[in-house]
Order: C-alpha cells, then structure tokens, then sequence
C-alpha cells in the first residue's frame, strides 16, 4: 500500500489545499518529492506484470511515487516538440516580443489609438494590449498546427508514462523481493 504521509499524495492536491499553496511551496514540495533519475531508470526494476490487477497497481502507485519526475519528462517532450517544429518556435518567439514590446511601449506612458475616428484619442489598457498580441497568435498558432503539437505531447507523455509506471515494479514490491499472484 502507499504510504499515506507521503507530501505527495493526492489528497493534498484538493481546492482548499490549492488555494493557500503558493507558487515557491509548490516548487520546493515537488524538488523535495523528485526521485533520484538513477531508481527512475533501474532497467533491473522493469519486469512485465503478471496479470491486469498487478498492472493498475503499479499504475497508480507510480504515478504517485514518480509524479515528479513524469512532470520533467512532460517537459522535455514539449521542448522537444517545439524545437523540432520551426514554424512553431518561430510563432512562440513572435508572442514572446510582442508582449515584449507592449511592455516596452507602456513604461513611459499607456499606447493611444490614433488610427479610427471612432477610438481616436482614446488610451487602450495593458491587459487588452497583451490580449491582443495573445489573439493575433493564437489566429498564428492555429495555422502553423500547433493543436497537432499539443496532442503530440499528450499522447507521447501518455504512452511514455503508462509503459514505465506499469513496469516498473513498485517499491513495496521490491520489499521482500517477491510478487504475489491473485488468485
């Protein structure tokens, strides 16, 4: 069974909980949860499971034990999606400048519309600015794929996630160095 003190459980990921979590407690919580990459990758620990039950029990305990170090391989495959597709790099740097420049723009003084008579004079507030150069890229975003990107990351961290977590033997499953069959 899985410890139930562990910093990690899902229990502590509920709405209240959520709520007083500040972005550097998150952070220090899932450093201190992260496993060592050398227990994550111990080919000696990956054996087939032996029927369904002992296959979603190994799911779910992973998933629990490792959930850290999943995140940072859902990381690496996003970087790696978007490296590896040019015309999307290229639209995240152009909404990376212009919201960039928004702010540039906006440090001495807030951006007037001169171009139509009907908003002629008239100062637009920083967070239309920023929706702005958002909405232009995401019209960018749809047209260079971007959904394909998404689903691409998705899928590869699925597939990826569910073959190591089921297995990769539990470690209370290494305890006594033995597995039970169900019967």
């Amino acid at each position: 069974m899985a410890d139930t003190s562990n910093e990690n459980n899902f229990a502590n990921w509920s709405l209240p909980n959520l709520q007083k979590l500040n972005v550097q407690d998150l952070y220090i919580r899932q450093r201190q949860s992260l496993r060592p990459w050398f227990e994550f990758f111990n080919t000696t620990k990956f054996k087939p499971p032996g029927n369904i039950g002992t296959a979603t029990r190994r799911l779910i305990n992973n998933v629990e034990h490792f959930q850290t170090n999943y995140f940072i391989i859902i990381i690496i495959l996003s970087v790696y999606c978007v490296v590896t597709t040019p015309s999307l790099l290229f639209v995240l740097l152009a909404m990376a400048a212009g919201c960039y420049l928004v702010s540039i723009k906006n440090r001495e003084k807030q951006i007037t519309v001169m171009v139509y008579f009907l908003f002629a004079g008239r100062q637009i507030p920083l967070v239309q600015q920023y929706l702005v150069v958002i909405c232009l890229c995401i019209l960018l975003l749809i047209m260079v794929g971007a959904g394909s990107a998404i689903f691409w990351i998705l899928g590869a961290s699925v597939f990826v996630i569910v073959l190591h977590a089921i297995l990769h033997q539990t470690p209370n499953q290494d305890a006594f160095g033995l597995q039970m069959q169900e019967v």
